[in-house]
């Protein structure tokens, strides 16, 4: 692993609740038909997909999100992110608190 690349046990058990969550609302999103006067069909799967679904847009990108491909790099992208992020949530505390005198 190169030695800019964040270690962090935090970012892991982060990325892998993100994982979990997102691969239950896309299964959920795809299960269930929806209908009557007012259907949030696929919402779910557009939340916990929305940066790299932003992203992609804002680049000129039209993902398909009914295909398992496109899903899965959306959900990817978006866990490197969650992981990086977490990463830095990790690096944050540890300096706040040692900055602190607090161990």
């Amino acid at each position: 692993m190169p030695s800019w690349f964040p270690r962090s046990i935090f970012a892991l058990v982060f990325v892998t609740i993100y994982l979990v969550v997102a691969i239950i609302a896309v299964a959920n999103d795809r299960r269930d038909q929806g209908g009557g006067w007012i259907t949030l069909k696929g919402i779910g799967a557009y939340l916990v997909t929305f940066p790299a679904s932003f992203l992609g847009e804002a680049v000129g990108l039209k993902p398909h999100y009914q295909r398992n491909l496109d899903m899965a790099m959306a959900i990817g992208i978006c866990a490197v992110l969650v992981y990086f992020l977490g990463a830095g949530m990790a690096w944050l505390a540890r300096a706040l608190f040692s900055a602190a005198g607090v161990e």
